[in-house]
């Protein structure tokens, strides 16, 4: 038979897989197709340009079985025309192999990705429309392709092997990343994501009340004295210790003594349940902490006393971040005593100029990276530290941020006026 008609059907096939390897590239860069398709008519090629960037990892699948199948028919091709014609010629049958391998790969493979890596929308809505009326003949070639490999798969491993390892954390906070960047996930839609992560990770100490904020006394000291601190208290929940606050002999609720009519100390105190810093603070919540009037103690890795956590800590650090934003002016609350409660996204300069004191900022935006920034690591809760006229302490932090701290004034100063500062 005449070399014309294989060189014909294998420029076709070639053609075909230049089209499949341009798909598979613009499928997972064409952000800026979403908004072409929406203003497309309906119709088939509008529904299957839907379905590609509903499910590209689906399409990718189907993709990748098209391509091997046109590589494998160009490879038996390719030998065939090399063995049966060019090799009669006296033509080195190295020689146009490798030749001919070249011209694949670059027609096939390599310029197809270049032009879908510059322009991937209009390559992903060209190769869709050329696609789209052969897939009577390639989805079921593909379906069948499946369902054989699924086969393979059940007939050659192992049932006791493991086909899929379990998802890391890493990997899927990248594979989200992945997503944004292609254009399958929208930027709040991933920040929700990773804040639903951030709460599966989420530990008693990131909620805790820590040590310098508790009400600590000493279960020796004459009962006048006891009393009076128990009257003075600012928190429900009293620790009762020993020599020293890391001694930890009891708790006492202070509103149930309020509600029993206030009757001597020693009757009413609870047991101390202890957990270490890094307990999840999802299974304190739901193992530990059932009631309101309950709490934990949570110990160092050394043992000491770190902190103690409530129902309602857990609970308000989980609603902290799903609260509805009311603006700029809500990032920083004034407080009794001269205290200033600010989240950590806030502005450092809006800071100053409300406040009316200097932080030192540099070039700085937040005051959650301006602390971060000066202790040069993530701190814990109740951590101090001085920023220029500002004793900061830092209330909340999550996995990766400062997230809300308290601002105190070095000096006693005016704050300026909010209608001045705006």
């Amino acid at each position: 038979m005449p070399l014309l008609p294989f060189a014909l059907l294998y420029f076709a096939l070639l053609a075909l897989l230049a089209v499949v390897s341009a798909m598979e590239t613009a499928t997972f860069a064409a952000r800026d197709a979403r908004s072409t398709v929406g203003r497309m008519k309906a119709g088939p090629l509008k529904g299957a340009l839907q379905a590609v960037l509903a499910n590209p990892f689906h399409h990718l699948h189907r993709t990748l079985l098209v391509s091997a199948a046109l590589n494998l028919a160009l490879t038996a091709l390719g030998l065939y025309i090399i063995v049966g014609h060019l090799g009669r010629t006296g033509l080195n049958p190295w020689l146009c192999a490798g030749g001919l391998f070249v011209i694949t790969v670059l027609l096939g493979d390599v310029l197809p990705k270049f032009v879908a890596v510059r322009s991937p929308g209009a390559v992903l809505l060209h190769t869709t429309r050329i696609l789209h009326p052969v897939r009577v003949i390639l989805d079921p070639v593909t379906l069948l392709a499946e369902r054989a490999s699924d086969w393979l798969l059940l007939v050659f491993i192992p049932k006791g092997v493991k086909t899929r390892q379990p998802i890391t954390r890493d990997e899927l906070e990248t594979l989200i990343e992945m997503r944004e960047e292609q254009g399958a996930l929208e930027s709040t839609e991933a920040a929700i994501i990773n804040e639903i992560l951030e709460i599966t990770e989420l530990t008693v100490r990131d909620c805790m009340v820590p040590r310098v904020d508790l009400t600590l006394i000493e279960g020796s000291d004459p009962t006048a004295d006891i009393i009076a601190q128990l009257e003075k208290s600012a928190t429900r929940f009293v620790i009762i210790h020993g020599d020293t606050p890391d001694v930890v002999l009891g708790v006492i609720d202070l509103h149930q003594w309020k509600l029993a009519g206030r009757p001597a100390w020693p009757t009413v105190i609870q047991a101390p349940v202890f957990v270490p810093e890094t307990f999840p603070a999802l299974d304190a919540l739901n193992q530990r902490l059932t009631s309101a009037a309950n709490c934990l103690i949570i110990n160092d890795e050394y043992g000491g006393l770190e902190g103690m956590v409530t129902q309602e800590e857990i609970v308000d650090w989980l609603l902290y971040d799903a609260a509805p934003w009311q603006g700029d002016a809500n990032e920083l609350r004034e407080e009794s005593g001269g205290r200033f409660i600010a989240d950590g996204t806030a502005r450092v300069d809006h800071i100053a100029d409300v406040m009316n004191v200097n932080l030192d900022a540099g070039a700085i935006d937040t005051i959650g990276g301006l602390v971060f920034n000066h202790l040069g690591y993530l701190p814990k809760p109740g951590e101090r530290v001085r920023l220029g006229d500002v004793d900061v302490k830092v209330k909340r932090v999550s996995r990766r941020r400062v997230q809300q701290v308290e601002l105190r004034p070095a000096l006693p100063v005016k704050p300026k006026a909010r209608e001045e500062v705006e």
